[in-house]
């Protein structure tokens, strides 16, 4: 419905009709979408990797969308909007669900440059550069489907709305929220893709030190950035 029928999706949630079921079944589809694209994201690094972030990461998704989703109806009613929380809850889940449908067409790319690309064996130089591409991928890969996920739903938020509001003001504020909570979330429940100089576990023991975008400006630009030199 959110792809082919967009007009009916904004339909239900302009008319809150059995939006129970609607964001149900949206939740449903983030779980099972983001397990397939989580297996192959850290596949490069052991099958046991891979299985927790087959775990992991639907918990990013749906964790990210409802802390979002608290931030998004908390600045609609700031803006005006009249949207209700039931409503806000759909529309969230709806732009993260157009999220996975892009990661899950990109998982057959995705494979072959994660298990084609990126050997276990090497220098420590090359090891660190194929993880720094890797991990620099899939953040892009996963921002370009956040971004246009929400984007995708832009144009039927005016529709909602109350008149008077500003929906392009309020869409700002939700694209926000996703990229900054999102961003901080992956970071605490890391390691996704897996360096090859730790250990495979669930979690980092240091998982509350520190920031993503500290870590992405200090550590993985600028040996990314370096090639092989």
């Amino acid at each position: 419905m959110v792809l082919r029928a967009r007009a009916e999706f904004w339909d239900r949630v302009s008319g809150e009709r059995r939006l129970g079921d609607l964001i149900g079944a949206l939740l449903a589809f983030i779980v099972v979408s983001s397990a397939v694209y989580g297996a192959i994201l850290a596949g490069w690094r052991s099958g046991l990797l891979s299985l927790y972030v087959a775990v992991k990461l639907p918990g990013l998704m749906v964790g990210t969308t409802s802390l979002v989703m608290v931030l998004n109806w908390m600045s609609a009613l700031a803006a005006g909007s009249g949207l209700s929380f039931r409503q806000v809850v759909a529309v969230t889940y709806g732009a993260m669900a157009v999220a996975c449908w892009i990661l899950l067409s990109l998982a057959p790319v995705t494979a072959f440059f994660t298990f084609g690309a990126a050997g276990d064996g090497g220098s420590p130089e090359a090891l660190r550069l194929a993880h720094n591409h890797l991990l620099l991928m899939h953040v892009t890969l996963i921002a370009f489907a956040g971004v246009a996920g929400n984007a995708a739903l832009r144009q039927g938020l005016s529709r909602v709305v109350r008149p008077g509001a500003s929906a392009g003001r309020i869409y700002w504020g939700w694209l926000v929220a996703f990229a900054v909570v999102g961003c901080q979330l992956s970071w605490i429940l890391r390691p996704f893709v897996g360096s090859p100089f730790y250990e495979v576990r669930f979690m980092r023991p240091d998982a509350l030190d520190r920031n993503f975008f500290e870590f992405v400006l200090l550590e993985v630009l600028p040996y990314a950035l370096k090639g092989g030199d």
